[in-house]
């Protein structure tokens, strides 16, 4: 199998895959750094949330009101539906005993019988993430995205685009204990980030005419160390009137600045790429996510909350539609061991749905979301479905 067949298989092998040109996107999809299905799930709306080991990347104000441990390791995966279909056609293709113009010929038909279509995968084969009261840290030794998308370009084209990062985060949050109008916790996340990056399109012509067009020193690699900022607050409400009522819904509000000295990957260590390259990977955007969350009243065994936030302003693909997210959540508990959740939202204006089961230190989660992949007028659906498998401690 050649290593641009890897692409679409697994994405997993892809790190060799794809001639780049450039350092600029071809793709309108607003990549975030981290992505969990708990959030994924209720809309991808987050920020004012943060209670559970994500909080070191969705907010790290809330490693200020951990209350006790949590070590999570976990495995990934996300996908676009239809993706292997197009790798087994492309497969078919390369393996075949054609010649090269046959080939190419026979790959023309294939990008052109998928016009439009967008296919993804992000996969982490391992994370880890250590949370306690006030600090926490993680290891994500790969996390990698492949988007293609079938365009018509100068000719047929896949137009891919690749992320493969490696980060290493340490965050610390507490309270500040003089502000006397509610709770109000603060929080910050180091990170350093290596990052592979490839975007480019690639003709039929390429696909067609050698399986080793694809070479290491084609990547653009380097590393950044950055940090997000965080705030989270709860308004002490009066107990009377009006006021009583919001105090049912015990409001939190929270922001973050990500990436907050956007200073791009201008270094290198070589780990991929140990030839001199031409450009840098996409850099970490600076951008501010506002959320809120309202609990609900607990019946029975059922509790659960609802979240708004507004996220990535400043990132320059934003637009409100993007922008917006909303999500409501229901947890279910039989017991310390037996416990979970079930979840909706809207994400970038399309529906998201997603639940978690936890029996004892297993953890499942399932979720169904989409990424909007047309440009800033002309929203596009690409429906992504990923699960990921836990271990809590």
């Amino acid at each position: 199998m050649s290593k641009r067949g890897s692409l679409f298989l697994t994405g997993l092998i892809a790190l060799l895959t794809g001639p780049v040109a450039s350092a600029e996107s071809i793709s309108t999809t607003i990549h975030h750094h981290y992505q969990a299905p708990r959030a994924l799930g209720m809309g991808d709306a987050f920020v004012a949330v943060a209670n559970d080991y994500t909080a070191l990347f969705y907010n790290p104000a809330g490693l200020a009101r951990r209350e006790d441990g949590q070590i999570n390791l976990s495995m990934s995966f996300a996908g676009t539906p239809g993706a292997m279909d197009f790798y087994n056609e492309y497969k078919d293709i390369e393996e075949s005993n054609k010649t090269e113009s046959e080939k190419q010929t026979a790959y023309l038909q294939l990008i052109e019988k998928h016009y439009g279509d967008v296919y993804s995968i992000r996969a982490a084969p391992l994370e880890g993430v250590w949370v306690r009261p006030n600090w926490g840290m993680a290891f994500i030794p790969l996390d990698l995205s492949v988007e293609t998308a079938m365009h018509k370009q100068i000719g047929p084209t896949l137009n891919t685009t690749v992320y493969a990062d490696t980060t290493l985060a340490m965050g610390y949050g507490d309270d500040l204990h003089w502000f006397d109008h509610g709770r109000l916790s603060w929080g910050i996340t180091g990170k350093f980030v290596n990052r592979g990056f490839f975007s480019e399109p690639i003709a039929a012509i390429d696909l067609a005419q050698s399986s080793e067009i694809v070479k290491k020193e084609d990547l653009l690699e380097g590393y950044t160390v950055d940090a997000d900022l965080g705030l989270l607050w709860t308004p002490e409400l009066p107990d009377s009137g009006i006021w009583s009522v919001l105090r049912l819904a015990r409001p939190t509000f929270g922001a973050v600045v990500r990436n907050v000295g956007e200073v791009g990957f201008g270094q290198t260590m070589k780990l991929l790429n140990k030839e001199k390259q031409d450009g840098t990977p996409e850099k970490l955007y600076r951008v501010v996510d506002l959320g809120s969350r309202w609990e609900y009243p607990s019946m029975w065994i059922f509790g659960g909350r609802g979240v708004l936030d507004v996220r990535d302003l400043g990132h320059p693909d934003f637009n409100w539609r993007k922008g917006v997210h909303l999500g409501f959540e229901f947890d279910w508990t039989v017991s310390t061991w037996w416990k979970g959740q079930y979840r909706v939202g809207l994400s970038q204006g399309f529906w998201t749905a997603g639940l978690s089961a936890e029996l004892g230190i297993f953890n499942l989660d399932v979720v169904s979301y989409a990424d909007d992949v047309g440009t800033k007028n002309t929203p596009i659906e690409s429906r992504v479905y990923a699960t990921r498998l836990n271990l809590d401690f």
